[in-house]
């Protein structure tokens, strides 16, 4: 068994949907799912070889791997009231729009950690991992302070739990982990071969030390 260790770093601001939330009232999930790293490993490694296939490689080892994340102690989510273009429905061009999205700003690194039970795992893994330059939309850029292979199981790590096993007082967030049989071609947006369950909804749990400080269009998370 072994840790892959990411240590990521937000310049600015993050934003990644709750699941089955309204893209008209995107609430922000403040935390980095599992679907969400290793699709960033698979894209990063089709886009530095050049090849489908190699994202089709990396995807076989990253797809079952367990994630755990560690949060710094202060997060920041702020909401924004913005104007968008949204598509016309039944014809062609736009319309004009509107909606709220949350970003979030970390208040310190965000640690994610990949744990593999393969052998052979491919020695380009780490390169990958380090020239990763966003998560989710492009917007949301990171740059990765450093990776490295750990052999003992990290600590004070938040791991995906079941709804009865969630301590209580905890702020619960549903994720997207890749479901168990979900193939390459599945995730491919470029394959036909669509068919079948590509996501399972898991759950993280957040303890917080106090309660969340609030301000018209901010919330202030303290973690414990």
């Amino acid at each position: 068994m072994k840790w892959l260790r990411l240590r990521i770093h937000f310049p600015s601001f993050y934003s990644y949907r709750i699941p089955a939330y309204s893209s008209q009232y995107a609430l922000a999930l403040p935390l980095i799912a599992p679907s969400t790293i290793k699709l960033a490993l698979v894209a990063t490694a089709i886009r530095m070889s050049g090849k489908v296939s190699e994202g089709k490689r990396i995807f076989e080892y990253v797809k079952d791997a367990k994630v755990g994340i560690k949060l710094p102690k202060v997060i920041v989510m702020n909401s924004v009231f913005i104007k968008r273009l949204k598509k016309k429905k039944d014809q062609p061009g736009f319309q004009p729009s509107f909606g709220v999205r949350e970003y979030v700003h970390f208040g310190g690194d965000v640690e994610v950690y990949l744990e593999f039970s393969k052998i052979g795992i491919p020695k380009e893994l780490i390169t990958y991992a380090q020239s990763i330059r966003y998560l989710g939309t492009s917007d949301s850029i990171v740059y990765v302070k450093s990776v490295r292979w750990m052999d003992k199981e990290p600590t004070d790590v938040v791991f995906l739990s079941e709804l009865s096993k969630i301590p209580e007082g905890a702020i619960i967030y549903p994720v997207k982990d890749f479901a168990k049989k979900v193939t390459f071609e599945q995730i491919n947006p470029y394959s036909p071969k669509k068919a079948g369950k590509l996501y399972e909804t898991k759950y993280y749990p957040v303890l917080l030390s106090k309660r969340p400080k609030e301000g018209k269009n901010w919330k202030l998370f303290v973690l414990s």
